[in-house]
């Protein structure tokens, strides 16, 4: 793709995406500035931050946008981030929201070492980032760096600095050009979010723009649009006083002084807009536990119902292969049988109103006297023993029959509103069958990968450093250990981790993504995931006198309920048995994450329900709204 001249600089950073638990970003550059230099913006120095912001926004200009590059739409790809000049680490930080970076940072690469650099790794995107470092001007710029470019990639040049920067580039080279201006930090913050479409540029040249080898006329504009990724802004950019959430930071901290959970992470989203992201606490009550970070994952429990089974079930019914309205028997007879768990209606059954018994405790017939049964457990993996239960411990292969065996000698009671866990051992029978393979490999690449979710999978071992993996429950009673980076849920733990009703591990951000893309109706960054009217149809509430919609929660007919009572009743959501919760509001277009690990070190701890923590918190910001 780069197939002309280079640079030389005083210094470079190179990072490029691999494994996302590896950071190590080291700033050798001065901090990015924090003041305007140029006439232009000049303006905004003394304005509030957010002032700033929004203003700043306005005056980014899009060049160059070779096939609608931008702005990135699925996000299942390897990249490289190249920034030349000044510090880079509020951009790197941005790009680093969307895709995963390790980070190699050196105060000077000469050509031949970049190019064996570059040949370890394999780059669809290349993010080339140059910065001023002295006002708005770059101290140097020659040439023997672009042709080690990799010349299969898209290469997206974004620069911080005045326009001589780039009346030395040969910008007919690149796929995407983005002009920032300068390198203020805000500046890097904005173009960072750009690139990924949560915010979108309008911005005009407003003179002739020269580089080595093209002239952009002025009033050129690329214009481009978000498209539905959430934004990261303030409570200010959409007319909401920061002070008037303050008291989330109260509840929250209350929570942890009592008792009610070691730590939390917390985020809100208004109008497409993230307006808090925040963590609280320790990941445990060690005296050697770490503070809970962004990137670090919490079991969510039942809220796997919607952010994995509902979802996929959405995703299938969209594409014609599930329906509400279609008996067990017409999918999985080889499972139900043409009995009366085959005549259960989904739509019942997704409504919790099917007669399906609450919960079935598996794991107590696989323990005699305190002790693993030997013929169900094995404390190596071994053939026959393959899907692992926690640390040490492996479980029959055959042993899920045993499981369905049991759902179907259990008794089904009326068809009245019964929350039951069983619905979804059913519904990944099905899902799985229509998909071919496993729930968990079908969500990863089929819409988590392409949606930039990161932070949130199945088994999340396999897929996160061990310390950024929130522990949970001390469990005496079935695995003997505590649980650090395996399901809580036992039933889930005996299915191998992946099961319908539990098993995803998530931070704030990714869930809250799921959750805007139930407010987006489908879409999300330009993709479609289901229809529209799928989700309406799953969101509503189903039946007269249950307040469940498909797999969602919803207010009770007063208000209230699971969620706080100035939710409206459009809003949907679910809750999590380890303290967690995800509610979205159509209405008012609100976003409510909540994660906690309140059954650390035991399950008996309910002060996070009888302090009402959540519901607190969320009335705290319907309140700031009005």
């Amino acid at each position: 793709m780069i197939r002309s001249a280079a640079l030389i600089f005083s210094g470079l950073f190179f990072a490029f995406c691999m494994n996302p638990s590896k950071r190590n970003l080291t700033p050798i550059f001065p901090d990015a500035p924090t003041t305007w230099y140029s006439s232009e913006l000049d303006s905004l120095n003394g304005k509030a931050s957010y002032e700033q912001s929004l203003a700043y926004e306005k005056s980014i200009v899009v060049i160059a946008n070779k096939n609608n590059l931008l702005p990135l739409g699925n996000l299942d790809f390897k990249s490289a981030h190249i920034s030349i000049g000044g510090n880079p680490t509020v951009f790197h930080n941005g790009l680093d929201r969307y895709v995963s970076n390790d980070q190699l940072l050196r105060p000077s690469l000469h050509d031949h070492e970049l190019k064996e650099f570059i040949k370890q790794a394999q780059h669809d995107v290349v993010f080339l980032s140059i910065h001023a470092t002295k006002e708005t001007k770059l101290d140097s710029l020659d040439a023997t760096i672009f042709n080690a470019l990799p010349h299969h990639s898209k290469v997206i040049l974004c620069v911080f600095g005045d326009q001589s920067i780039i009346a030395q580039l040969p910008t007919k080279a690149f796929d995407a050009i983005i002009w920032a201006k300068e390198n203020h930090e805000i500046a890097q913050e904005r173009v960072s979010q750009l690139i990924f479409g949560s915010i979108g540029a309008t911005a005009k040249l407003g003179k002739e723009l020269h580089s080595l080898d093209q002239v952009f006329p002025a009033g050129q504009a690329i214009q481009t649009s978000s498209n539905g990724r959430l934004k990261f802004s303030s409570p200010e950019e959409i007319g909401v006083d920061s002070k008037k959430l303050y008291g989330i930071d109260l509840i929250a901290q209350e929570g942890i002084e009592k008792g009610a959970y070691p730590g939390c992470q917390i985020l809100v989203a208004v109008n497409d807009q993230i307006i808090w992201r925040k963590c609280y606490g320790k990941q445990s009550y060690d005296a050697k536990a770490s503070n809970v970070q962004n990137q670090d994952v919490y079991d969510i429990a039942s809220v796997t119902k919607i952010a994995a089974s509902t979802l996929l079930a959405m995703h299938l019914q969209s594409k014609g292969q599930y329906s509400l309205d279609k008996k067990l028997k017409e999918f999985i007879p080889e499972v139900t049988g043409d009995g009366p768990f085959g005549n259960i209606l989904i739509r019942d059954m997704m409504a919790h109103q099917a007669g399906l018994t609450p919960w079935i405790p598996f794991y107590k017939r696989t323990i005699q006297n305190g002790i693993w049964n030997t013929n169900v457990y094995s404390q190596t993996q071994k053939p026959g023993f393959e899907r692992q239960v926690a640390t040490g411990l492996y479980i029959n292969d055959a042993y899920t029959d045993s499981m369905y065996a049991q759902i179907l000698r259990s008794t089904l009671g009326p068809k009245k509103y019964e929350y039951s866990d069983l619905c979804y051992y059913f519904t990944q029978k099905i899902l799985e069958k229509q998909i071919g393979q496993k729930q968990h490999t079908y969500l990863e690449k089929q819409i988590y990968r392409p949606m930039g979710l990161r932070y949130m999978r199945y088994l999340p071992l396999e897929h996160f450093d061990k310390s950024h993996i929130i522990p949970t429950e001390n469990d005496q009673a079935f695995r003997k250990q505590l649980l650090h980076g395996f399901v809580h849920d036992p039933g889930a733990a005996m299915l191998g981790g992946v099961a319908g009703h539990a098993g995803i591990f998530a931070n704030a951000t990714d869930l809250a993504s799921i959750m805007q893309l139930f407010l987006n109706k489908g879409k999300y960054a330009g993709m479609e995931f289901f229809s529209e009217s799928v989700c309406n149809e799953y969101t509503k509430q189903q039946f007269p006198g249950n307040r469940r919609g498909a797999g969602f929660d919803r207010p009770n007919a007063s208000g209230g309920g699971t969620c706080d009572e100035l939710a409206s009743s459009q809003s949907f959501g679910h809750s999590g048995f380890t303290g967690t919760l995800a509610w979205a509001d159509p209405k008012n277009k609100v976003i409510f994450i909540f994660l906690s690990n309140r059954v650390n070190p035991s399950q008996d701890n309910w002060k996070i329900r009888d302090m009402n923590i959540r519901t607190r918190i969320q009335h705290v910001i319907y309140q700031s709204l009005q």
